[in-house]
C-alpha cells in the first residue's frame, strides 16, 4: 500500500491524489504556508462581510454551524471578536451526546452566544443510523448530513443569508482539485462529500418517509435563492490551524476530553461530542481504508511542521488506532437493539480484506486475542 512520502496518509483515502509520491494535502500545505497571500484574502473577507453586517448589531448577521468542538467554537469567537459580526450558533444534535459534548455546547452559551439546537425525532433518526451502519458502513451517516442541512434550514427560516463554515476539507486534507480552491459550500458539495453516495431521497426505499426526517432535508432551491443563502469556508480566508483554535478555546474554558485521547485517536481535542463518532465511526473508516483518526491527526501535525514523519510513525504505533472502540459499544448495541455478534459480523462485512491479514487456507480475517484486525501494511 502506498503512503505519502511527506506525511503518513495512505493512498486508500477516498479521492486522495498522489503526485511524485506526495499526497495532495501535503502539496496544499506548501501553498498554505508559503504561497497564499493571507493578508489579501483577509481583506477580501472583510469586504464580503461588510455586505452582510448588521448596521447596529441588533440583528444576527451570520450563522455559525457548531458541534461544540474546538474548531466551531473558534469560528464563533473569531467572527464576533475579530470581525465584529453578530453570529447565531446552530447545532444539529448527534446520535448520543457525551458529557463533555454537552459541556462544550454550554461553553459557547457561557461565552455569550445564542444557540439553536436542532433535534430530529429519535424514532426515525435511529432508523437512519441503522441504514448507515448496516447499509453504508457509517454509523454516523445522518449526523454528517444534519450538521450541513440544519444550519441552512435555520438560515432560510430566520432570513440570515450568510453561513460561516470551518476549513475546506478538500484543501486541508486532500480531494478533487476542482474543489480545493472553493471558498463556499452548497448543496452540491454536501451531496458529493458527505452522503456516502446515498441521498436522503433514497431512504424511502428503506421504509423511511421524508416527512419524518424534515430536519435533515436541504431547503428547496427556491427558498435558498429567495434568502440568498451563501456558505463560506473561513479556512479559505485565513490560515487554518487546529492548534491555534484549541489554544484559544482552552484559554477561555473549553474542555478537552477528560480521559485523554478518544479510542483510536492521537490527541484529546477532536470528535468529543458524540458517543460513537470518535471511536466507532473512525474505526469503521479504519477497516475500510486502513487508517483512522490517529493518522488524520498526526498528518495535521506533520504538515504544520510540529512533528517529523519519523515521529509521526512512532506516535501512530503507540496510539490505539485499529482497536475496536469498546467504551460506547454497549450503548450502541442498546440504541439499535442488536447483539454483539450482529455488530461484529457487520464490521467484518465492511472490512477491506485486501489490506488485513487473512488465513491462507480459509481466507478468514486474522485477529488478535482481543478481536482486533492485524494490519498488513504500515507506513515506513
Amino acid at each position: 500500500m502506498q503512503y505519502c512520502k511527506k506525511c503518513i496518509m495512505p493512498a486508500t483515502r477516498p479521492e486522495q491524489v498522489f503526485t511524485d509520491g506526495v499526497c495532495d494535502a501535503c502539496h496544499s500545505a506548501v501553498d498554505k504556508h508559503v504561497t497564499i497571500d493571507w493578508s489579501k484574502r483577509d481583506e477580501e473577507f472583510k469586504a464580503i462581510l461588510d455586505k452582510y453586517r448588521s448596521k447596529d448589531g441588533s440583528e444576527y448577521d451570520c450563522i455559525i454551524p457548531v458541534s461544540g468542538g474546538k474548531d466551531s467554537c473558534y469560528q464563533a469567537i473569531t467572527m464576533r471578536d475579530k470581525y465584529g459580526m453578530n453570529p447565531l450558533c446552530v447545532t444539529h444534535t448527534p446520535c448520543e451526546l457525551t458529557p463533555v459534548g454537552i459541556q462544550n455546547l454550554n461553553f459557547l452559551r457561557d461565552q455569550g452566544f445564542d444557540l439553536i439546537q436542532i433535534s430530529g425525532n429519535r424514532k426515525h433518526y435511529k432508523e437512519l443510523v441503522r441504514i448507515g451502519f448496516f447499509k453504508l458502513g457509517d454509523c454516523c451517516w445522518p449526523e454528517h448530513i444534519g450538521i450541513f442541512t440544519a444550519p441552512v434550514r435555520v438560515a432560510v427560516n430566520y432570513n440570515i443569508p450568510l453561513l460561516i463554515w470551518g476549513e475546506n476539507s478538500q484543501f486541508e486534507y486532500g480531494g478533487p482539485a476542482t474543489k480545493k480552491e472553493n471558498n463556499f459550500l452548497d448543496r452540491n458539495w454536501l451531496e458529493q462529500f458527505q452522503m456516502s453516495g446515498h441521498r436522503l431521497s433514497d431512504v424511502v426505499h428503506d421504509g423511511v418517509e421524508l416527512k419524518n426526517i424534515q430536519t435533515l432535508l436541504y431547503p428547496s432551491d427556491e427558498d435558498v435563492n429567495r434568502v440568498g443563502v451563501t456558505g463560506l469556508f473561513l479556512g479559505y480566508f485565513e490560515k487554518w490551524d487546529s492548534k491555534r483554535n484549541v489554544d484559544l478555546c482552552c484559554s477561555l474554558g473549553w474542555n478537552k476530553n477528560p480521559d485523554g485521547p478518544i479510542e483510536g485517536a492521537f490527541n484529546d481535542i477532536e470528535n468529543l461530542d458524540c458517543k460513537w463518532i470518535g471511536g466507532l465511526h473512525d474505526y469503521m473508516k479504519f477497516i475500510k481504508y486502513g487508517y483512522g483518526r490517529a493518522t488524520d491527526q498526526i498528518c495535521i501535525e506533520i504538515r504544520a511542521g510540529r512533528m517529523t514523519r519519523e515521529e509521526g510513525i512512532k506516535a501512530l504505533k503507540e496510539s490505539s488506532e485499529g482497536t475496536i472502540p469498546w467504551k460506547y459499544v454497549p450503548d450502541f448495541l442498546t440504541y439499535l437493539d442488536i447483539t454483539e455478534a450482529e455488530f461484529l459480523s457487520n464490521l467484518d462485512r465492511f472490512t477491506n480484506k485486501m489490506i488485513f491479514e487473512r488465513n491462507e487456507d480459509t481466507g478468514e480475517l486474522c485477529k488478535d486475542s482481543h478481536g482486533n484486525l492485524i494490519r498488513k501494511y504500515f507506513p515506513g
